[in-house]
């Protein structure tokens, strides 16, 4: 069954289309948009950021302008006084104590026309002697100037009195990079600040921004040069426009770079609050735009495509209405194509209407001329099944005979080399009796040398009985000597124990005697040669041990050994025994080999007799089937002469029965074809 193959719709792969481009394009809109509008909000922030660090500078300044205002009023408040307590280090002291408390002057310092200080420690000591020297010489001082990390504003003023004679040097300083700065520019800004020292931060605003380095050099080699750059970058996982400029004093020497930050997650709310309505507006004209396609599409398109497709259907199903006609009355493409396939309908019906008359002729003509076909066919079937059962009739007889003939020549052949064979078989079996008869003798003889073998081996396995009997007397004995040798150890360790003992009471004798004085000298001799015996018996019960323990050894070495020989003894016997088991068997083979031998010997005697009698009755038989080929020969070229005149016949019939079949076929085909014609046009509603 042919697999159905899958459609695919074509205003659908269109509408795919459109709605894909559609969004394609909303979305290059909205890409647009988000370019340009970071674009410009990045610049927009920049120039805001820069304008920002105008106020920075500006606040710089402003504290500068604080620091001199505080000196002026130091000044004042001084010369004011001065008449009447000049330099008292008490008048000093408030003076300085009230500049911190009110104007949070960090450094003050009274200075005499020598340039000394005269005033608290507290408040700093170590001027700058260049700037001492000028604010002695009547000049007033206000710079920014840096101490380690720290940026203050200096102001140096000179005090004079009416007639402008220096009285001596008041200095102020205020620090400029302090957590007051950065929040006031954070408060009104609404920037973040950090300043930086060297590469490391020393203020900031942001949280654990304090101590972190600046990882591009390019940018402070920029801000030494007085350049100033902007960048997006992450801080501690927070987007930032960072701004960086350079501060400088009123002699142009670089102090510090400062960096303002601005955050980013409210540009990306403002972002989204600007896509979010463009978005929207994208996805329903989108929608709206797919919907009315899809509508005219489907009206002006599908709908007409579905009536062409459903009409061509009707056509190619075999079940066709041709009366039927598709609405045409549109002026575009598809009413034009709903014409034209009018039109072909129209052609159709009229070729089917002329074929309809032209089947009903051919109809009445098939059938006669399939009738007459097949009566024609029926006569030539019989008349070729005769020849041919003749055929096969004769060709039996041929096959028969030619087999008859094979057959002869066959036995003729199979008795004359018959004939040969037991010649052969003749002189064969003499042979054999002969090779039988020098066989029996070679059995006897065997079983003469078998026999006298067992004999052997029987005196040999009562021999080995005997020898294994006396090793197990032997093994006996030796343990008997082993056990006689352990209790001579135990007696001389007894003998050892007394000989101990007797050396012990000699020398106790020995030690009496000595005590007896005179009388008892002749028993000490009787003691000391009593002691001499005992060692003397140690002696030897030490070497008679030695001895006894070698003899020990060397007994339980014959005892092992022995045990060994008798075990060696065991297994001849065992193999004595499988010997003469194997022997007995191979004496019973060979009885029974001369027995058999006996009898065939008889049986080819017999074998000898019966081949003669064969070999004469065989040569009358050869003789009797030459006789009958010779016959056979007349009887095959008659069945040959038969047999080629009934294949001339035969071949004859089966041209005229093939001609006469083709005939027949091609009426049945005829006339099928013709049926068919009829039904198929029949399909068709005309």
């Amino acid at each position: 069954m042919e697999k159905k193959q899958s459609t695919k719709s074509l205003a659908k792969l269109i509408i795919l289309i459109l709605g894909l481009g559609i969004i394609a394009f909303g979305g290059i809109i909205a890409c647009i948009i988000n370019l340009q509008l970071n674009r410009e909000l990045s610049r927009y922030f920049q120039e805001q950021l820069s304008q920002q660090a105008t106020v920075v500078n500006e606040e710089v300044n402003y504290s500068l302008e604080t620091a001199f205002q505080t000196a002026k009023w130091i000044q004042n408040s001084f010369l004011r006084e001065y008449d009447e307590k000049g330099f008292d280090i008490n008048f000093i002291n408030t003076l300085s104590d009230d500049a911190h408390k009110y104007f949070n002057a960090e450094h003050i310092v009274f200075f005499n026309e020598r340039g000394v200080s005269v005033s608290n420690p507290k408040y700093g000591t170590v001027p700058n002697i260049l700037l001492l020297q000028k604010a002695l010489s009547g000049q007033e001082i206000s710079i920014l100037d840096k101490t380690g990390a720290r940026i203050f504003g200096t102001v140096f003023l000179p005090l004079k009195d009416e007639d402008s004679n220096i009285l001596g040097v008041i200095e102020v300083r205020s620090s400029i990079s302090n957590d007051a700065l950065l929040e006031t520019i954070s408060e009104y800004s609404n920037v973040d600040m950090t300043v930086f020292h060297e590469s490391i931060a020393f203020l900031s605003t942001i949280d654990l921004m304090q101590g972190q380095e600046i990882s591009e050099q390019q940018i402070l080699e920029d801000c030494r040069t007085g350049k100033s750059s902007f960048r997006t970058e992450t801080f501690f996982g927070t987007k930032y426009f960072s701004y960086y400029f350079p501060l400088f004093d009123s002699n142009g020497t670089f102090l510090a770079t400062i960096m303002l930050n601005k955050e980013m997650n409210f540009l990306t709310a403002l972002i989204y609050a600007i896509f979010k309505p463009l978005l929207i507006t994208i996805l329903v004209f989108t929608i709206a735009a797919l919907v009315s396609f899809t509508y005219v599409i489907h009206r002006n398109m599908i709908v007409p495509l579905r009536n062409i497709k459903k009409a061509i259907s009707d056509l190619s199903s075999g079940d066709a209405d041709l009366t039927a006609r598709l609405n045409s009355k549109s002026n575009d493409e598809f009413g034009e194509l709903s014409l034209e396939v009018n039109k072909f309908i129209e052609m159709l019906q009229q070729i089917l209407i002329e074929l309809k008359k032209s089947q009903d002729s051919l109809n009445s003509l098939g059938s006669e001329l399939q009738i007459n076909a097949q009566e024609s066919a029926g006569a030539t079937s019989q008349i070729l099944a005769n020849i041919a059962s003749v055929k096969r009739q004769t060709e039996n007889q041929n096959s028969a005979v030619k087999n008859t003939s094979t057959v002869l020549e066959d036995s003729s052949v199979v008795v004359s080399n018959l004939s040969a064979l037991i010649d052969e078989q003749t002189a064969g079996i003499t042979q054999s009796s002969a090779a039988i008869e020098q066989m029996l003798g070679n059995i006897n003889n065997v079983t003469k040398s078998v026999n006298f073998m067992s004999d052997s081996y029987e005196t040999l396995r009562k021999t080995v009985d005997e020898g294994q009997l006396k090793l197990s007397t032997v093994n006996s004995k030796v343990q008997e000597i082993s056990s006689q040798s352990e209790m001579l150890l135990k007696a001389n360790t007894i003998i050892a124990q007394i000989a101990s003992e007797t050396n012990l009471l000699a020398m106790n004798a020995a030690i009496e005697a000595s005590h007896a004085g005179d009388a008892g000298k002749g028993f000490s001799v009787v003691a000391d040669e009593i002691r001499k015996l005992a060692e003397n018996s140690s002696f030897q019960s030490k070497n008679i041990s030695a001895e006894l323990k070698k003899i020990s050894n060397s007994i339980e070495s014959v005892v092992n050994l022995s045990s060994d020989s008798q075990k060696a003894f065991t297994d001849i016997v065992d193999q004595i025994s499988s010997t003469d088991r194997i022997i007995r068997e191979i004496t019973n083979a060979m009885d029974e080999q001369q027995l058999a031998s006996k009898q065939i010997f008889e049986a080819l005697s017999h074998i000898k007799n019966q081949s003669v009698d064969v070999s004469e009755k065989s040569k009358i038989m050869n003789d009797g089937i030459k006789a009958v080929s010779q016959d056979m020969s007349s009887v095959i070229q008659i069945s040959s002469t038969i047999q080629a005149s009934m294949d001339e016949m035969n071949a004859g019939m089966e041209q005229i029965g093939s001609a006469t079949q083709n005939v027949s076929t091609l009426a049945a085909e005829t006339k099928s074809n013709i049926t068919e014609m009829n039904s198929q046009i029949g399909k068709f509603k005309i």
